[in-house]
């Protein structure tokens, strides 16, 4: 390939390639860069974005059946048919376990993940302050450590082997990676920006996926490439999982972005990346499936222009087109910053600004390219969801490699339905994980209720606006709710008193404990309908 080198006088302008690449495949495309040219203008966005129609339409919009459309019962079904499988086969004495008590066994999980203990054993521990009466009263220590240990998402006994052409080293998960990517996808419409990045499962045990990236919050652990959402919503996902027949993947993130966004063509979604997966052949691909594209570049990458190397100023910037219809740019930040786009404008009376410290420490605008004021607005999607995934997490240790990644998608789950529910009603994320996890044990915990009156107290009560209140899930649970006589003061009932007008009974719930009115009124049927 012929390089033609670029002088500040030539009316032209017009370079094939870096000057490094001088030797290249005759098969290549001679890709011409250009300092007069413009690239047409991006379609405006139209689709619906946010939760689904199917998602809009639930009768019943609570946190705990949000959840629940994406933790569904085939989950909960596999989950309990290949545990009692692998139990099966280990040929040990055993208790079959049951669709209600997997759902006991997450909700657990889900609450030790916001009051968190340094071991599990710890909630039913017998000192005083460490000790979970909640969590006691739902399962023995002995059966949780028993499904902990027997829990298992796919059949040992039919595993291919390590030469088998059908070998995957997710296989332990993979029906379960499957049906949770699926949920992910039908209940959310990605918005007009996203982005994909890389994240972490934070693992130091063995496992030859196991990957070590030293600039990471988390640096040992199993690497997830992730489409995200500007809200954090995770749309789809893929496990990197090392070498294919011990052979080198030629470029392996413009690979990850062509199958992370394999159903996006002509959608006009934004997509924005960093430089492990930006190159010019991945903007071209993106640009003929007609989806708009923008990411960081390493200036040592094929077929980029020959830009000015006595550029130094800050805000100092260099551009041009190709005939490809992809646009390079050179930025002066505190670093050489190169940037790829297929949609942004060359127009310099689009210039933008950024603010950037002097010296003095003194915030100062800085003028820039749009492609670089869109990318760092952009560019946080997967940030975001591992900022709000750090929080309220199920941290537990295991030797067995696969439970990092199990645990991760159920929390993953809950954070992605709490995305959507967040698009209904306004709650934190620490009291919408509650309600799920209330949801999940609510059968058990009415089970293990028992019918005397002294010992009712096994559900607390929240107050709010001097009102109690019960989780739904528990309330409409009504095949253990009684009417009981209170002697003594009469209360305030839970569904019909108020401030300006004042409504007092002496019977109350055996199960929520909240005062309610029989006779006229019925409040305790209406509570409970």
């Amino acid at each position: 390939m012929h390089v033609i080198s670029i002088s500040d006088d030539e009316p032209e302008n017009i370079v094939n390639a870096t000057s490094t690449q001088k030797k290249t495949k005759k098969a290549e495309k001679n890709i011409k860069w250009s300092k007069h040219g413009n690239l047409p203008s991006p379609r405006l966005f139209t689709s619906d974005f946010g939760p689904t129609q199917f998602i809009k339409n639930l009768s019943n919009l609570s946190p705990y059946y949000m959840c629940r459309q994406f933790i569904t019962d085939d989950i909960i079904s596999l989950i309990v048919f290949q545990t009692n499988l692998y139990a099966t086969q280990k040929g040990e004495r055993y208790i079959l376990t049951t669709e209600k008590e997997i759902r006991t066994f997450i909700g657990i999980n889900f609450i030790m993940g916001i009051n968190k203990l340094p071991s599990y054993r710890d909630y039913w521990s017998t000192v005083p302050y460490l000790r979970n009466e909640y969590i006691c009263r739902l399962m023995t220590v002995n059966r949780f450590g028993w499904l902990l240990s027997h829990i298992h998402l796919n059949d040992n006994s039919i595993i291919p082997a390590r030469n088998s052409p059908n070998f995957d080293k997710l296989y332990k998960l993979r029906p379960f990676l499957d049906k949770i990517e699926i949920n992910f996808q039908k209940n959310f419409n990605l918005g007009p920006s996203i982005a994909i990045d890389e994240s972490m499962i934070k693992f130091k045990g063995r496992s030859n996926i196991k990957q070590y990236l030293p600039k990471k919050p988390i640096k040992r652990g199993y690497k997830v490439w992730m489409l995200a959402d500007k809200s954090g919503y995770c749309y789809r996902f893929q496990i990197y999982t090392g070498k294919t027949d011990k052979q080198v993947t030629k470029d392996l993130g413009g690979k990850v972005v062509n199958t992370l966004t394999s159903d996006l063509d002509g959608k006009e979604h934004r997509v924005y990346f960093d430089n492990y997966f930006t190159s010019v052949k991945l903007m071209e691909n993106l640009l003929s499936r007609k989806i708009n594209a923008c990411g960081i570049i390493k200036k040592n990458r094929k077929h980029l222009p020959e830009f000015r190397k006595t550029m130094k100023t800050r805000g100092e910037l260099e551009t041009f087109v190709s005939d490809t219809g992809i646009i390079a740019s050179k930025w002066i930040d505190s670093t050489d910053v190169y940037i790829l786009s297929n949609f942004h404008s060359n127009d310099p009376n689009k210039i933008t600004t950024v603010l950037r410290k002097n010296n003095k420490g003194v915030k100062i605008a800085v003028p820039a390219p749009p492609s670089i004021a869109d990318y760092n607005k952009n560019m946080n999607s997967v940030d975001k969801f591992d900022q709000l995934m750090s929080s309220y997490n199920i941290d537990r240790r295991s030797k067995k490699w696969w439970h990092r990644i199990f645990f991760y998608f159920l929390d993953a789950a809950v954070l992605n339905a709490y995305i959507s529910y967040k698009h209904f009603i306004d709650i934190e994320l620490k009291n919408f994980k509650g309600k799920c996890a209330e949801g999940f044990v609510t059968e058990t915990l009415l089970d293990k209720i028992p019918p005397s009156e002294t010992t009712l107290r096994s559900i607390p009560i929240r107050i709010k606006n001097s009102k109690p209140t019960v989780s739904l899930e528990i309330r409409k649970t009504s095949s253990k709710h009684q009417p009981i006589r209170v002697h003594g003061t009469r209360r305030r009932c839970a569904l019909c008193s108020t401030k300006k007008k004042e409504f007092r009974t002496s019977w109350r719930c055996s199960v929520c404990e909240v005062p309610l009115c029989l006779g006229k009124k019925n409040c305790f049927n209406k509570y409970h309908l």
